[in-house]
């Protein structure tokens, strides 16, 4: 190697040792590191798998395809979306636990991520170790519908239905949160011992509840809106302190009676933990260009859900403040693992 060979790989050394220092000292993970500086390809250099760990037609699916086709046009970039439904949505969520932390595999969930620790004797990853959160892409109260063909138009007609035949009643749920909310919903009308049907997804529990067989859903009402809007199901209460414009005549829990009956969905994304802060960053950066343009405003705002997009540290803080809330709630409604 000739000298000059040999002071330039030594002048590339000590500025790579000056690089590294400076991640060390702002606290910054070396990866995300050399991708600022460069010596590593931007993210995303790669398709982006964005997996829903939910059924087809849900509310978590239809919001993600739609900020999956945002992001492919703003990227430039493949946005995939992926249905991985199946045991309240850890089978989807366990892949992106396992998944490389480099910004290319993520997950989209509910709030029934932070009840499944709560809820489930045994998980394939740690909630709170093996993923983190990036931001909330939006809220939306949830709605409580029944058959359009039963004779009930309010909750207090409901609960007197519900009362003169307790052991007929069921009440279905796509995953732990709509579960909690529902086991909510019976107890507070005085039937505790309802029959709890668990699904896959939210679209298959509106098409039960549409044909009768399954008394009471719970569930967004990005997911029950086309079924309302076709006539099929009645929406009883929505779960929001006020009442929604996307369903004005529907009155909330609150007004029916319920003093504290106050829940939202929360679609939340996640990433491997160990995803360098600098892609998080970005990532939640391009997500939140996407849902606040006024042609998502709008579209979240036709299904009563309103956009998020909070900064990362801003969100984690917010998770933590929620696991807190959900533990209570299971707590204080008394359902048990399962």
């Amino acid at each position: 190697m000739t000298p000059s060979r040999r002071h330039a790989l030594g002048r590339l050394s000590r500025v790579a040792a000056t690089a590294l220092a400076a991640t060390a000292a702002l606290g910054l993970p070396a990866a995300a590191s050399a991708q600022q500086a460069g010596t590593d390809k931007p993210w995303p250099d790669k398709p982006i798998r964005l997996i829903v760990p939910y059924s087809p037609g849900g509310g978590t699916d239809i919001l993600a395809r739609h900020v999956a086709e945002r992001l492919r046009q703003r990227l430039g970039q493949s946005v995939v979306v992926d249905n991985r439904p199946g045991a309240n949505g850890v089978i989807g969520t366990d892949i992106v636990a396992k998944s490389a932390p480099d910004g290319t595999t993520l997950v989209l969930v509910v709030n029934t991520h932070l009840l499944n620790p709560l809820l489930m004797r045994q998980l394939p990853y740690d909630t709170f170790k093996d993923l983190t959160p990036v931001t909330k892409v939006a809220t939306s109260p949830m709605v409580i519908v029944v058959n359009s063909d039963l004779p009930a138009r309010n909750v207090r007609e409901l609960t007197a239905l519900m009362r003169k035949a307790p052991d007929k009643v069921s009440y279905g749920s796509s995953e732990n949160m709509t579960r909690l909310v529902g086991a909510m919903f019976v107890r507070a009308q005085g039937v505790p011992d309802a029959v709890h049907v668990p699904y896959k997804g939210g679209a298959p529990l509106m098409a039960d509840v549409a044909a009768g067989s399954t008394t009471i859903g719970v569930t967004s009402i990005l997911t029950a809106r086309p079924f309302i809007t076709s006539g099929k199901l009645r929406p009883i209460a929505v779960t929001g302190a006020k009442r929604t414009d996307a369903l004005p005549d529907v009155p909330t829990m609150i007004e029916e009676g319920a003093k504290d009956f106050e829940t939202h969905t929360d679609y939340t994304l996640y990433a491997p933990s160990a995803t360098p802060r600098a892609i998080l960053e970005r990532i939640q950066q391009e997500v939140a260009a996407v849902i606040t343009t006024p042609e998502m405003v709008k579209i979240l705002g036709d299904q009563a859900a309103v956009p998020g997009g909070a900064p990362v540290a801003d969100t984690e803080a917010q998770v933590r403040k929620d696991a807190a809330f959900w533990q209570k709630a299971v707590t204080d409604v008394g359902l048990k693992p399962e």
